[in-house]
């Protein structure tokens, strides 16, 4: 009424009407619906808005995280999984390809917020969770689909790549979940779709074998790789790759060997073996530039060779070689020669400067007899001369970390001065062979005449003088001793190399199934030498002759040489020994020493008289253990071993038995060494067996079969039970001195043993008792049975015993060293009495 001018209705209500007359009569929108100011009718909110009260005079854009696809609506929808929703959003949006849901956020607004799908997974579009790829498929990161696997390649559920197949599987179509293994022992390639090769670990017997043959049998075409060797797929026999440090013969042989170090570091093996895949001629294409041979222990460079296992020098000229030979020979007898002379000149011990070591040396001398330590030093001297040549005669194979420090002191013990001075490949082994059986020989042949020399200066210088053959007969005896002990010393170092021409190495040539082993043996002394003899016959050895010999002929030379030396040192030697024993036998018996029982002690001064021989008997044991084995083929060298053993526990026993020392502590060092010297021998053979058994087959195998879980054990049980047999031998050895000091004996103060009663020649008791038989007779029985129990060996005259002719009472006394008188009552009144008191003055 009265209105100027039409008013409209205010926003949030609506009218059609034309007669209102107040804004009450105007309509509120109702919930879903807006309208604005002066609106006739309500609208629906759009997509994407709402309102949820009436009288709205607009609509309210969905919030971030909702949509809404419809009009006139009161709320909005929750975004759906797998979309964004933006503000005033009026559809879900779904995120592209390759990305999913952030489940991170509370609301997704873009796709921006939308994160790409892992590796190994696919999300279409709208995925609000990735999927994992299948097996046989693969993907990367933002992958909307799974991609199938290439023949040759699988994969696990979840996988962003395929994996190829290793090496002896294949797989041969597309999508494979997994590989499949080759039929044994069948290999491939890595990625092969297909098995047509022998597996890595085993190697083609016959490469000339085609794919379809191999595979109808593959077990007789494909055979396990040998020990040492590297197979890979589609190896076959020749190309056996050699790893450095291992040779082997020809590229028909499955036998690699370790290359030794031959004197030099733990790595010579491997520079001069360099291995490979090519056996070029008899597997020189094994060895590195410059050296050849079994090994490739030879200089390939004519008149070179080995220094320290890895180098080649050149040879010296034969004649200066033989001089500096003949001139170390020469020096070392005048130097021993000179020291003896020294050594006898008493005037000098009062001198300044050579008195005081001269007079060390007789107080040395005499602690050492007071000790017995001539018998003590021969016993661990021999001791040690059987161990050093475990490796060399026994093809012992110990620890090196064991062996290692005995190695080092045998170098030191038993130089070869024939390989010093006249080296393998610079003269042949012949020659080496008679300079190092010789030179010793020369020595002694030179001390012994410069004590024939002495004698005659000295015959020459006296005026009266006695028969020539005296003078050389006595200066033969002064070093007679020192010629001995030169003997003792190189017996059996010597000995072991005459029998070392029979010591040959064998090689594997070719050990192809159905067919016989070929094998190439080679001199360990001179691996130059091709063997081969009736009684060491070698197969198929003329391909090789013409290589490393002019053929077998040259060994059977070196046999034939080393047989003479054989009569030469070990059964000269022998021979000598037992006519030396033999000789002496009657004076060490009845106690009279001779210059040549005395020149001898060396052999028999530490026994009793009764095993007077027992120096032979060891000499012989020392002969067989260091060389006599050796004519047992290499093949066989554990046999050796066997033998070994059982000489060892039969002298032990016999030892134990005959206790043929004079000290009861020198028995028990003998016993005592050679149980040690057995233990090593059953340890030498234990881990020889346990290599053997562990490269021919395998470490379980070994374990298996021998009980031990590697050769280190064994070792270590052998020290226990060496130190075990030290230890009783140690109690035995006080128990028995205690013992032996209770018994009540005359002793000597310097030495604290009995003294050795000898007699002079034609003497035949050391003591006369004279008595009278009345009064005297029981007294002097008791005399004679003490002094035997205080002096054993003394030799008592006592008429009940050794009377045969009263006449010859003067004769008795005559052959005594001394008189007893018992002068009991009515001796001077006796008849026996006046032929005693003359003979006594």
């Amino acid at each position: 009424k009265g209105a100027a001018a039409a008013l409209p209705c205010d926003g949030g209500t609506y009218s059609s009407a034309t007669d209102n007359d107040e804004q009450g009569d105007c309509v509120p929108a109702a919930p879903g619906s807006f309208a604005v100011t002066g609106s006739t009718q309500q609208t629906p909110c759009p997509k994407g808005s709402y309102t949820n009260e009436p009288k709205k005079g607009e609509c309210t854009p969905c919030s971030s995280g909702t949509y809404q696809d419809e009009e006139g609506k009161t709320a909005c929808k929750p975004c759906k999984a797998g979309s964004y929703c933006q503000k005033g959003a009026a559809a879900a949006l779904p995120c592209p390809a390759g990305k999913r849901s952030n489940h991170s956020l509370d609301v997704m607004t873009s796709e921006d917020d939308c994160i790409v799908c892992s590796a190994g997974t696919f999300c279409p579009t709208g995925s609000s969770n990735e999927t994992k790829c299948a097996k046989g498929y693969n993907s990367s990161s933002g992958a909307p689909f799974c991609a199938a696997c290439p023949p040759g390649f699988s994969s696990e559920e979840g996988s962003e790549y395929c994996t190829e197949c290793l090496p002896n599987e294949y797989a041969e179509y597309h999508g494979q979940s997994q590989c499949i293994p080759c039929h044994y022992p069948l290999g491939s390639n890595a990625g092969s779709s297909s098995c047509s090769v022998c597996k890595a670990g085993y190697y083609l017997h016959d490469w000339r074998a085609d794919v379809q043959t191999i595979t109808q049998s593959p077990t007789e075409h494909c055979r396990d790789c040998p020990p040492n060797a590297n197979c890979s797929a589609n190896t076959t026999l020749e190309t056996l790759w050699i790893p450095s440090g291992h040779w082997r013969a020809s590229p028909n042989s499955t036998i690699l060997y370790p290359c030794r170090n031959f004197g030099g570091g733990d790595s010579s093996g491997e520079v001069r073996c360099a291995g490979g895949a090519f056996a070029g001629t008899v597997g020189d294409g094994y060895c590195s530039s410059n050296f050849t041979g079994p090994e490739c222990q030879l200089c390939s460079a004519s008149n070179h060779y080995l220094v320290d296992g890895e180098k080649c020098k050149e040879c010296a000229s034969p004649a200066a070689s033989a001089g500096r030979l003949a001139g170390v020979t020469l020096g070392v007898t005048i130097a021993c020669g000179i020291l003896a002379w020294a050594f006898r000149m008493q005037s000098w011990r009062q001198r300044s400067c050579i008195g005081p070591p001269l007079r060390f040396i007789d107080r040395l001398i005499l602690w050492s007899v007071a000790i017995g330590l001539q018998a003590k030093l021969k016993i661990l001297f021999g001791f040690y001369q059987v161990c050093i040549v475990l490796s060399t005669t026994y093809s012992a194979r110990l620890p090196e970390k064991y062996t290692g420090w005995t190695d080092q002191i045998a170098e030191a013990v038993s130089i070869d001065m024939s390989a010093v001075f006249l080296p393998v490949q610079c003269v042949s082994f012949s020659l080496r062979l008679l300079a190092y059986t010789l030179s010793p020989v020369g020595v002694i042949a030179l001390l012994l005449l410069a004590g024939v020399g002495l004698r005659v200066m000295r015959w020459h210088a006296t005026s009266e003088r006695p028969r020539l053959c005296d003078a050389v007969r006595r200066g033969i005896l002064d070093l007679t001793p020192p010629g001995l002990v030169l003997i003792f010393c190189f017996v059996p170092s010597v000995s072991a190399f005459i029998f070392r021409s029979w010591s040959c190495q064998a090689y594997v040539v070719s050990d192809l199934p159905d067919e016989d082993v070929e094998l190439i043996k080679f001199m360990k002394q001179d691996p130059s030498v091709v063997c081969g003899s009736p009684a060491m016959p070698v197969w198929s050895v003329d391909r090789y002759s013409t290589r490393y010999g002019e053929d077998e002929e040259e060994h059977k030379d070196i046999t034939d040489l080393a047989i003479f030396l054989l009569f030469v040192w070990p059964f000269g030697s022998l021979v000598l020994f037992s006519l030396l024993l033999g000789m002496c036998y009657k004076a060490m018996q009845t106690n009279t020493p001779t210059d040549l029982s005395r020149a001898a002690s060396f052999l028999h001064k530490e026994y009793e008289v009764g095993w007077y021989w027992w120096e032979a008997l060891e000499l012989l044991r020392k002969i067989v253990l260091t060389g006599v084995v050796v004519l047992i083929p290499e093949e066989r060298a554990f046999l050796r071993l066997v033998i070994a053993t059982l000489i060892c526990s039969c002298y032990a026993v016999g030892l134990a038995v005959a206790t043929p020392f004079k000290r009861i502590e020198d028995d028990m060092l003998a016993v005592a060494t050679n149980l040690v010297l057995l233990i090593v021998f059953l340890g030498a053979g234990w881990t020889t067996l346990f290599n053997v058994i562990e490269e021919q087959l395998s470490h379980e195998r070994a374990e298996l079969i021998l009980g031990w879980p590697d050769d280190e054990v064994i070792i270590i049980i052998m020290m226990v039970l060496i130190g075990a047999a030290l230890g009783i031998f140690l109690v035995g050895a006080i128990v028995a001195a205690r013992r032996v000091a209770k018994v009540p004996t005359i002793r000597l103060v310097a030495t604290k043993q009995a003294p050795e009663l000898t007699l002079t020649k034609g003497m035949t008791w050391h003591l006369f008792l004279s008595h009278i038989w009345s009064t005297g007779q029981d007294a002097v029985a008791v005399i004679k049975n003490e002094l035997q129990q205080l002096l054993p060996g003394i030799k008592i005259f006592l008429d009940v015993d050794d009377l045969e002719d009263i006449g010859a009472l003067e004769s008795y006394i005559g052959r005594s060293l001394g008189i007893l008188f018992f002068l009991s009552k009515g001796y001077f009144r006796s008849k026996e009495c006046p032929p005693a008191s003359a003979v006594t003055p």
